[in-house]
């Protein structure tokens, strides 16, 4: 018996597939720390502001003699409070939108490459079995069975 093309094919493709999966974790590694970057950056940013408003709130309360005085500038601090809060989650947002996009992107083009590598084995394997054995069915690249004539 004579050896056959696709004799390579199994270690060429567990290969491949372990290259897929690197770039994979990778790609993940990448993005889970630019989230991390990105939560981290925010909440320091998040405290300094409230740190900020915290401190011209207390001068405002101590400028602020009566008791209309002192709610309204207890008022402005919630204000600034709840705006920074809601700036927070936009921006959150927008990251974990880009974020999606990104992953859906890499899905397709490793669905694609993969997609690719099972054409070119079904290939491989049509014209493995075809020269084997002559009146075996052939699969070609839609999908559909033909049975070569004797």
């Amino acid at each position: 018996m004579h050896e056959h093309p696709i004799a390579n094919g199994p270690r060429e493709n567990i290969a491949q597939l372990s290259h897929t999966l690197e770039m994979a974790l990778g790609q993940n590694r990448a993005l889970l720390e630019g989230m991390a970057r990105f939560s981290r950056d925010e909440s320091l940013r998040l405290a300094r502001m409230q740190l900020d408003h915290a401190g011209a709130a207390f001068a405002q309360l101590h400028e602020r003699h009566d008791l209309g005085g002192l709610i309204s500038a207890q008022q402005d601090w919630v204000k600034q409070t709840m705006q920074e809060y809601a700036n927070l989650g936009l921006r959150y947002a927008e990251m974990f939108h880009g974020m999606t996009q990104q992953v859906q992107a890499q899905v397709k083009a490793a669905a694609s490459d993969l997609q690719h590598q099972a054409e070119g084995e079904m290939e491989n394997l049509s014209q493995v079995l075809q020269k084997d054995v002559p009146f075996a069915p052939v699969v070609t690249n839609g999908g559909h069975v033909h049975v070569p004539a004797e």
